[in-house]
C-alpha cells in the first residue's frame, strides 16, 4: 500500500512538473506575442505619421500645381493679347493705340 501510495506521489509530482513546464512555456510564448503585438502596434504607428506627413506634402504640391497651371493659362491670355495686338492688328492700328494711351 505504502509502495502505491509513493507510486502515485510520483506520478502526481511528475505531472505537477509536466504542468509548470507547460505554463511556463506558455508564459514565455505570451510575453513574446505581447512584445512581437507592441512592437507591431508601434510600426503601424510610425507608418500612419509617414503616411499623414506625405499626404501633407501631396496637398502642398497639388495646390502648388493648380497655382502653377492657373498662372500658365494667365500667361497664356496674356500671349493670345501680344499675338492679338502686335500680330494680328495693323502696325498703324498698334501707334495710334499707343498714342491715345499717353494722352
Amino acid at each position: 500500500m505504502q509502495e502505491q501510495l509513493e507510486h502515485i506521489t510520483r506520478f502526481i509530482e511528475e505531472e505537477i512538473r509536466h504542468k509548470q513546464d507547460l505554463i511556463d512555456q506558455q508564459a514565455d510564448t505570451i510575453l513574446r506575442l505581447q512584445k512581437s503585438i507592441e512592437e507591431h502596434q508601434q510600426e503601424t504607428h510610425r507608418h500612419m505619421e509617414q503616411l499623414n506627413e506625405y499626404q501633407k506634402v501631396s496637398d502642398g504640391n497639388r495646390q502648388l500645381i493648380n497655382k502653377l497651371l492657373g498662372d500658365l493659362s494667365k500667361l497664356q491670355q496674356d500671349l493670345d493679347w501680344y499675338k492679338r495686338t502686335y500680330e494680328e492688328r495693323s502696325f498703324l492700328g498698334t501707334i495710334m493705340e499707343k498714342i491715345r494711351r499717353r494722352f
